[in-house]
Parts: structure tokens; sequence; C-alpha cells
């Protein structure tokens, strides 16, 4: 009922007031002089200057080309009553203790534009009786602090006189003289009755042929002397302050202190002399205000500060937001480690992209829930209880909810920005709802009973979870970070700090010049150090051991050559670890490297190892480098058994001075065999002597010994070569199929030696003996067609044998082959009867035979 009385009052004396403007419409004002106030203008941002010794100082003289003039009975004097009917009733609104608060904000921000021109007319303050100091405000900062000031007061305005003057071109205006009586009571309880003589100027528009009032004042405005009489009264240290800041000499102009009145920002942090902000409400252009961790429990003198975008009011001894309830262009404010209970005036700060409440205890958070411009939102510590009133929050980037009794999540799923999340010190134990929470970067969970990260699966963004002290432990933070590769898992700190605090200086610097960190890393950092897939030791003589590297178990690659180290077991639990270089080392066990079930690569040149046998349960070996070491052919030739794709290099001096020694008929045999540089490296040439098989067909070669350095040579096959002579294949033990045909061999006697032989073609030879294969239990097939044997009597023993050709032989009979397992048999064009053969197919139903004559 009584906003819509308020409403009723403010049309009718709208109605009133605007009435005699419109009867004037037709007729125009007749020419005036000027006014007394030559240079009236809109007015300018609060300035001061010391007060007359009486209240009611007389105006200054009029100045000479300006004569008033008694009013045109038929003219504006009506318009101007009401006008200032009016601004009597809208002072006794914000006045009265009766008036709704929203009520009192609507004339504030709206009415006044009814009867002022605009928002940056000037009224001189004559709200306090104490104050010594002329100041001038905004209209609105006046209106706000007759609502500010006092519990309940009314104001009666008593006009003396209208005066209607001109101003330059003839612009018609209105000076009103009048006894202004206030009387009330202030909010702190004082009695107030005070009246004085002000003075109201109201220009006329003809254009709009309307009346706006341009200025209220008690004294005649003198910049200059304001502004003097300002600085003077300032204390030392606020002289100083503003010294400071713009680097102001002794002596200070009128210049320095406008210059100072500009001001945007000011640092007051930490501060222990101000005691109060008052020299601050001259400073109406201030926009960043810094006043954190000071003696400052008032900030009323700021409340008229309405271009502030950033306030720093934390850890102060300020309870009372109230002053900045008309602060609508705020965009950062923090007010934590305060002592403010209501955050009622947060209402209508609609800007707010940036608050910080820390270690507070309001009586009511559902305030926040109308600023959905947030960003940035720190409620850590404070008594936020359900986190359901930051639902409509959707624009936040970061959140802080540390220390508070906040367990449930699920009003966070919808803060799609949220890239920051802050929970250290709650109860909470579920993470479920952060799932959804798709823009998340950092989580910080530290002294919480979490005990899974498994929820935060999904979050592709995700780069930092830092879980100290919870139930988080190395195993699931290494899976948790396997599954998630670009993710760090920050969850030991005070273990790595203890760790970090006992390394030895030569380690320290290893460390931070591999993870790039501070001298003094911080946990992230250490975290950071942790997670190191390769370190490079090589070349530092100083490291002895490589128990340091105990807690990066991520390493992938560890470099320690020419290190003094000797033990590989600081990198037992290292299953990542796919390069291993311990080259010019005293390290003489492999034992650990075994272990490694990843490792691609070891280099172990001139070390002092003995063995590669430990290698042999290693994952995915693909080189081995062995030079200069103890080991042999036998010892690479069996680690090649497991590991058949792997190169192992280890006998680079012999292979240069073998490679150099071989014909030009060999090198290019072996070129066709692998692809090698001109002048092969110690690779090409352990990969040569590392084949399995090697096919040469039509070649000059007539010696063989080139081959004795094959150490798994399985498979050789020659056509058309000019040896006469297998004794070098003795030591190809390895050989398990032998093709040797349209050569002139004749002796057979060195294939007694290779037992492990399989598959023999010694087609179109002159070998007229076999008798030498007799030993050779492992024969399944044998080639002999084209050959002048005459007899298979030496084959009867091949148990095995279950291939043979003969064909174009002088063989006559078949019977030493009826005991043995044949499948194929080829005797054509050879003496053998068709009688044998059908003898010998009756009792091998299952062999094939080929025979004809």
């Amino acid at each position: 009922m009584k906003r819509n009385k308020l409403w009723l009052i403010t049309v009718f004396l709208l109605l009133v007031y605007v009435a005699p403007v419109e009867a004037q419409q037709k007729k125009q004002p007749a020419k005036k002089q000027q006014s007394t106030k030559k240079g009236q203008q809109p007015a300018k941002k609060t300035t001061t200057s010391t007060s007359p010794k009486k209240q009611e100082a007389k105006p200054a003289a009029p100045p000479p080309d300006v004569t008033a003039k008694p009013v045109d009975a038929s003219g504006h004097e009506a318009k101007v009553r009401d006008m200032v009917a009016f601004l009597e009733y809208v002072l006794n609104t914000l006045g009265s203790s009766a008036t709704l608060a929203r009520d009192k904000d609507v004339l504030v921000t709206q009415s006044y534009t009814k009867i002022f021109r605009d928002g940056k007319v000037q009224i001189e303050d004559d709200l306090d009786e104490n104050r010594k100091v002329i100041t001038n405000k905004d209209v609105q900062a006046y209106l706000k602090d007759v609502d500010f000031f006092f519990d309940d007061v009314k104001f009666e305005f008593a006009i003396d006189e209208i005066q209607q003057k001109t101003l330059a071109g003839d612009k018609l205006f209105y000076k009103v003289t009048l006894r202004r009586n206030m009387k009330g009571t202030t909010v702190a309880g004082k009695a107030v009755n005070s009246t004085l003589k002000r003075f109201i100027e109201i220009n006329y528009n003809p254009d709009d042929q309307d009346l706006k009032i341009v200025s209220i004042y008690t004294n005649e405005f003198n910049e200059k002397g304001a502004l003097k009489e300002w600085w003077n009264q300032l204390s030392y240290e606020w002289q100083a302050i503003f010294s400071r800041k713009l680097g102001l000499a002794d002596s200070v102009s009128l210049t320095d202190i406008k210059n100072v009145t500009a001001i945007e920002s000011l640092d007051l942090s930490r501060n222990s002399y101000i005691q109060s902000l008052e020299p601050l409400s001259a400073l109406v252009g201030l926009r960043t205000l810094d006043i954190s961790n000071t003696f400052i429990t008032d900030i009323s003198p700021i409340r008229n500060l309405t271009d502030l975008v950033d306030l720093n009011l934390s850890h102060t001894g300020v309870a009372d937001l109230t002053p900045l309830k008309y602060a609508e262009n705020l965009q950062r404010l923090n007010f934590g480690y305060t002592k403010v209970r209501d955050l009622a005036p947060l209402e209508r700060m609609l800007k707010l992209e940036f608050l910080e409440m820390e270690n507070l205890e309001p009586n009511d958070f559902s305030m926040l829930s109308r600023l959905t411009a947030l960003k940035h939102l720190d409620a850590s510590g404070s008594t936020l209880t359900q986190a359901t009133v930051l639902e409509p929050l959707v624009n936040l980037q970061e959140l802080g909810l540390s220390q508070t009794p906040v367990t449930d999540l699920n009003a966070l799923k919808g803060m799609k920005k949220l890239m920051i999340l802050r929970l250290d010190s709650t109860r909470l134990t579920d993470l479920t709802p952060l799932g959804s929470v798709e823009g998340l970067k950092a989580l910080y969970v530290n002294y919480t009973p979490v005990a899974t990260l498994a929820p935060l699966d999904p979050l592709a963004h995700l780069e930092r979870v830092y879980c100290d002290h919870t139930a988080i432990n190395r195993a699931a933070a290494d899976a948790f970070m396997a599954s998630n590769p670009g993710v760090l898992v920050i969850f030991d700190s005070e273990d790595l700090k203890g760790w970090w605090d006992t390394l030895p200086a030569v380690w320290q610097k290893i460390f931070r010049d591999a993870a790039r960190t501070a001298a003094e890393p911080g946990k992230e950092e250490l975290a950071r150090i942790t997670t190191l897939d390769s370190i490079n030791l090589g070349g530092n003589a100083q490291i002895r051991s490589l128990d340091p590297l105990e807690k990066l178990t991520k390493l992938k690659v560890v470099i320690a050559a020419k290190t003094s180290i000797r033990d590989l077991m600081p990198l037992q639990d290292h299953q990542e670890i796919r390069t291993l270089d311990i080259r010019d080392t005293p390290v003489d066990d492999l034992a650990v490297v075994g272990r490694f079930k990843k490792l691609n690569t070891l280099q172990a040149d001139r070390s002092k190892i003995q063995t590669l046998e430990p290698l042999a349960s290693a994952g995915s070996l693909r080189k081995v480098y062995a030079d200069q070491t103890a080991i042999n052919d036998e010892q690479a030739r069996q680690l090649l058994r497991q590991h058949t794709e792997c190169l192992v290099v280890y006998k680079t001096d012999s292979l240069q001075a073998w490679w150099n020694s071989v014909t030009d008929d060999w090198k290019e045999i072996f070129n066709t065999q692998l692809r090698m540089q001109p002048q092969p490296t110690r690779e090409d040439l352990h990969r040569l002597v590392e084949l399995k098989t090697v096919h040469a067909g039509e070649t000059r070669v007539q010696d063989l010994t080139p081959l004795g350095v094959f150490i798994r040579l399985s498979e050789l096959r020659f056509s058309g070569t000019a040896v006469t002579d297998i004794t070098p294949l003795t030591k190809v033990k390895t050989l398990t199929s032998l093709y040797l045909t349209h050569s002139p061999l004749r002796e057979l006697d060195p294939l007694a030696q290779l037992s492990n032989l399989e598959d023999l073609d010694i087609s179109n030879t002159p070998t007229e003996d076999l008798r030498p294969l007799s030993s050779l239990q492992n024969l399944k097939k044998i080639n002999c067609a084209g050959t002048q044997i005459k007899t298979l009597t030496a084959l009867e023993t091949l148990r095995s044998l279950e291939f043979l050709d003969c064909s174009n032989t002088e063989v006559k009979k078949i019977d030493p082959l009826q005991e043995l397992p044949l499948k194929t048999l080829k005797c054509y064009n050879t003496k053998i009867s068709a009688r044998q053969v059908e003898s010998f197919q009756k009792i091998h139903p299952d062999c094939q035979v080929m025979y004809y004559r």
C-alpha cells in the first residue's frame, strides 16, 4: 500500500508542475539579462573547500553584466514552485523510515531524472552539520546520503524569492532562494534540527519546453580555493600517500591537486597509519582501491565512488557493506576475512565477475544466486552448507569451497565453464557429479576422504589433481595418470619434500634442469619431477648411485653413460623403461634389466657385463649394444633365440676386419641380402651376420669361408657356384637348410658335423657318396637328383626322412628306404624296377611316388 501511495503522489506532482509548461508552449519568454552565475554548467564531480564561519553564508555578489528581473506573472513561477515542492517530497520520501527500500531505490536511480538535468548535477552537501569542508556531490550521491545518514528526517523548503535570469546566448534560467529546515534523527540516534539558506538554479530548455534543476548550493563555488583547502586539511600520511603515488615534490601546485583527485587506482594495502577513508571521497573517478590488511572499519566515505570496479577490503575490520549498495559498477570485490555477515548489499552488483569472501559467516548465502555474471568465487572457510545456491552461476570459471561443510556437488553439474575447483579440507567423498563439469582443468581435494579418481575419467581437459592426505596412494595415482596421460596427480607432497631435501646437490640440479623447476621446487613441481619420462646423467662422474631415481617410476629413458654407477637395483620397479644406457660404467649385472617388460634398447658398450642371459625375460628388445664386453657369439645366439627380431651389436672390431677381408663377389652377394651403406655401419655388419638366410644364384664364389662369422644362419641356398669344398660350413652349426646345386661339389664329409641339418639339396652336382649323411638324424628332406650316386644304403638310418628325390641317378634299389617314414619319393629315370616300386607302394600306401623309366 505504501508503495502504491508513493507512485500516486509522484504522478500527481509531476502533472502539477508539467501543466504550466504546456500552457507556455505558444509563448516564448522575453529576452532576459544574464544570470548571477554566468558560467553555471552541469556541475563537476565532488570538490571541497573550507566552509565559512557561519553556516548561512550569503552568495557572492552577482557579476556586473547580470541583472535580476522580477518574474513574469504569466511565466514559469508556478512550475518552479512545483518543482521545488517535488524535490522536497523526494527528500522526505528518502528520509522517511516508513519508505520501502525498493521505493527509495526507484527515486535514486530513476525518478530524480524528472527534475534534474542529469546525474552529474552538483549539490553542495548540507547533511552533515559538523562538516568543515564544503563538499559538492553528484545528485545521486546526495540522494543516497539522505537515506544513508538518517534514520528518519524531514525537509521543509520556504521560498523567499524566484529570480528570472539569462545565461550567455539568452538562455533562460531561474534562481530560487529559500530557507531549508532539516529535522530528524541520524542513524547514530543523534537529533538534528538546522536551517540554512539554499539556492536552486533551474534551466529552461526552449527546445523541449522543459525546466530542470542544474545546481543546488549554499555557497558560491570556488574550485581553486576548494581544492587547496581540501589538500591542506589532509593529514601528513595522506599527503605522503598521494605524493608517492604521483611523484609530487614538496611544493604542490593546483594542477598537482587536480591530478590527485583524478587518481583512478590506489593501493593502500598494509598501511598501518590510515584510520579513515574520508579523503577518498574527493577521488570520484577512483576505479581500483585496495585497503586490505589495514585498520579501516568504516567504508562509508567511499559510498559515492560509483566508478569503482575493483575493491579489496580483505583482512580489515569492516563489518557492514551497506555503503556499497549502490556500487553497481563493481566487477571485482574481496571482503574475505572481515566481519561482514549481511550479503544484502550485493543485490545490485550484477556486474560482479570476481568475488572473494573467504572465512566469513554470513546469515544468508541466497543473495549469491543473483550474481550470475560471476566468473570467480571463493567462499572457502565460510559457513556455506549447500551448494544449491550456486547452481545459477553457470559462468563460473573458478570456484573455491575449501573448508566448508559442503558435501554434495550435484549443483555444479551445469557449470560447463568451470576450470578450477578447490575442495580442500571438506568431507566430500563422491566426485561423481564432477564428471559432467567438462571444462574442469584443475581439482583440489587435499585433506578429504576421497578414495578414487575414477569419476574424473570423462574430463578431457583435466590437467591437475591435488589430493595430498587422501586415500589416493601411488598405485591409484599412477593408474589414473596412465589412463589419463595429460593429467598430473599431486598426492604425496610432504614425502616428496622430504625426499628432495635429502638429495645431494648434484641430483637436485639434474632434476631442476630436467623438469625446468625453480631453485626450490613447489609441490606441483616436485610432483612433475616424479612424472619425468627421461633422465640424462651422461658424463657425470659424480653420480655413483641411482637411488634418487626410485620415485621416478614413469621413466622411459635412462641415460647413465660414463657415470660411476655399479648397481641397477634402484630401477627394479621401473616397468616403463624403454631405453637404458650404461655405456662406460662399472655395471656388471643385468639381473634388474630382465624386469623391464617394455625395454627396447640397451646400450652397454665397454661395461663390465658378463652375460646377456637376464635379457631373455625382457619385454620387446630391439637393440642391444655390448661392444668391448665379455659377450661372445654363443651368448648373442642364445639371446637371439628369445628375441628373434633383436639386433645384438657386440663384436664390431672383428667384423670390420672381416669385412675388409672379404672379396668383392661376396660383398656383392651380401649387399643383395641386406641394404647397407657403402661403408657399412656397425649395425649393418651385425645385422648381416645375424641373418637367418642367405640366397645366391649364378655366383662366381669358390670359397665359403666368409660365412663362418654368421651366428644364426639357418638357410643357405647357392646355385651355379664354383664351390668344391664345404669345409668352412662346419663353423655354421645353426644350418638347418642347405642348397648347393649346379656346383662342382663332390665331397660331403663336412656335412657330418652339421647335426641340425633338416633340408639338403645337392642336386646336379658330381657327388657320388651319401655316407657322410648317415649320422644326420634330423634330416627330413634330401634332393640328390642328377648326381652320380648309385646306392641309397647310407640313408637307411635316417628315421626322420620324409622326402627323397633321387631321380636321374644310377640308383638300382630302394630297399634301404623300406623302414623310413617317407611321404614323397621321386625316383624316375633311374635303374629301379617297376616291381620294386609296386612293392614299396604296397608297404607305404600314403607315400606319393613319382616313377617312370
